[in-house]
């Protein structure tokens, strides 16, 4: 397959780097980061920059729910319907407002979640929905016709008053009443009344979004393997047909010596920034060593979409001293 040409995609970089500054070193990232040359690129939201990297334009919102759908399923067949993300969310109100204020299911067991997604799927029934829970935290349905208006991605409305963040459409209020019917199940359900009891965070609502058609995809895809556990580079990754692996597998993949265009996609379940720049720091180690010794072309990106171009030529700019990360560094490629 010819020199190995990996792109690391770290979503989270820069919260990452606001860790890092508080003085403990990451020399080999320090090295990545610092030598690398600047990659210039502007996006508003990761998923933008995952679209990108594939090569697959989209006009208006991201397809989000039809690529959980077919990364969650592990097939591409999702026909030609128009698909939603449906995730379970914890709304808090107070006397004047209702705030989003997480995303997923928290700690709840495995018994709490299916009762949980059981109460969600007999709501959705009745309004003839039938929801697809591939996935234990994340879920989708099946429209058969597009919405003329889109949701705010969950992750953009946490803090958010969700009367500003819901819609603002005609064709919108079906779908608020549908969640203030979500909304009173799920506070009738026996998980949450044990829950609320305990003085426990509840699981009370869901939040509709990322709703779109598959993408079209060109004939001959941006990467030959790609490692990842997000649902949308999981899911490009299946529509372009690309060997696919579990971000896991990255740690000890011998990238140089297997050659071909290859995406990891870092993004990790939260486990705390501290474990996770340790992680990353050792799979920096890991992409020295595969530059030095098979001359390995790497690319970074952050999730805003700005960058960094390493390859063993840049080992050679002694003049770009290692320094401690900083934040602020993702938005200021060296």
């Amino acid at each position: 397959m010819g020199q190995a040409r990996l792109t690391l995609l770290i979503e989270r970089l820069e919260p990452l780097l606001a860790v890092a500054s508080s003085g403990e070193r990451y020399p080999a990232l320090e090295v990545l980061l610092r030598r690398g040359r600047p990659l210039q690129q502007d996006f508003s939201d990761p998923d933008e920059v995952r679209f990108a990297l594939f090569g697959v334009e989209c006009r208006g919102s991201l397809p989000i729910g039809a690529l959980t759908h077919i990364a969650d399923r592990g097939s591409t067949t999702a026909g030609q319907s128009y698909w939603l993300r449906v995730d379970p969310v914890t709304l808090w109100a107070d006397m004047a407002r209702v705030i989003m204020t997480q995303c997923g299911f928290a700690d709840l067991d495995e018994v709490e979640r299916n009762d949980i997604e059981c109460t969600v799927r007999q709501v959705l029934q009745q309004q003839g929905f039938d929801l697809h829970a591939d996935h234990p935290e994340r879920w989708t349905i099946a429209l058969q016709q597009p919405l003329e208006f889109s949701f705010v991605p969950p992750h953009q409305a946490l803090g958010m008053d969700a009367a500003e963040a819901l819609p603002d459409h005609p064709q919108a209020l079906f779908w608020r009443r549908l969640l203030n019917e979500v909304q009173m199940a799920l506070h009738a359900c026996p998980v949450n009344q044990r829950r609320r009891a305990a003085g426990r965070e509840q699981i009370n609502s869901v939040w509709f979004w990322g709703g779109g058609f598959m993408p079209s995809v060109s004939a001959s895809g941006a990467y030959d393997r790609v490692y990842a556990h997000h649902p949308v580079s999981r899911g490009l990754a299946l529509l372009q047909q690309a060997e696919l692996f579990d971000l896991s597998q990255s740690d000890h993949a011998d990238f140089g010596r297997e050659g071909g265009r290859i995406l990891v996609d870092w993004c990790l379940p939260p486990t705390g920034a501290d474990a996770e720049l340790r992680h990353l720091e050792r799979f920096a180690q890991h992409l020295l060593a595969a530059l030095r010794s098979d001359g390995l072309a790497l690319e970074i990106y952050a999730g805003n979409g700005r960058g960094w171009q390493f390859d063993r030529a840049c080992l050679r700019r002694f003049w770009q001293r290692p320094r401690p990360l900083q934040a602020g560094d993702a938005g200021r490629p060296a």
